[in-house]
Formats: structure tokens, C-alpha cells, sequence
């Protein structure tokens, strides 16, 4: 999901309501423009991990994923280190 455009508060609302929906066994890759730093203690309220992975000054991607997931959240991490090293 790209909520790079977006002007806050908006993209924390849109990444709330997506992982509102979405079943427990998926994560999420969000880019955005900078480290949403606000948006951290909610994921943690809710049960979720994530991982930021600067690619530029204001190109971020962020990848969520249920806390409990321990196997999603290797694939996450694995995914987020190929792009670390693009």
C-alpha cells in the first residue's frame, strides 16, 4: 500500500483501517515518506510487529505483521533485508 502522497494524519488512518481488515494471518507493505512514528504505539496496542526499512530521505517502507506470527514475521523480515541491500 502506498500512502506516500498522503498528508497526515491520513496515512495512519488509511494503515488502521486496512489492518482492520485483514484477516490475522497477513501482514502488510506499506511505503510512505518518512518513519510514522505516531502510528508505532498503536501497532503495539493492537498486537502488531514492524519493521522500517529507509530506502531514502523520504522513502520508507514499513512492513506489519501480527505479533503472535513468528513464521510471517521472519517472511517480513527476510523480505525487508533483500530490500535493505537493493
Amino acid at each position: 500500500m502506498d500512502v506516500s502522497e498522503l498528508e497526515p494524519p491520513e496515512p495512519m488512518s488509511v494503515i488502521l483501517n486496512e489492518l482492520q481488515q485483514l484477516s490475522t494471518d497477513t501482514a502488510i507493505r506499506v511505503f510512505h515518506r518518512r518513519r510514522p512514528l505516531p502510528l508505532y504505539s498503536f501497532l503495539q496496542k493492537m498486537g502488531y510487529s514492524y519493521h522500517c526499512v529507509e530506502l531514502g530521505v523520504c522513502d520508507v517502507i514499513i512492513y506489519i505483521w501480527p505479533q503472535d506470527d513468528q513464521l510471517l514475521g521472519e517472511f517480513c523480515l527476510q523480505a525487508a533485508s533483500q530490500e535493505e541491500s537493493s
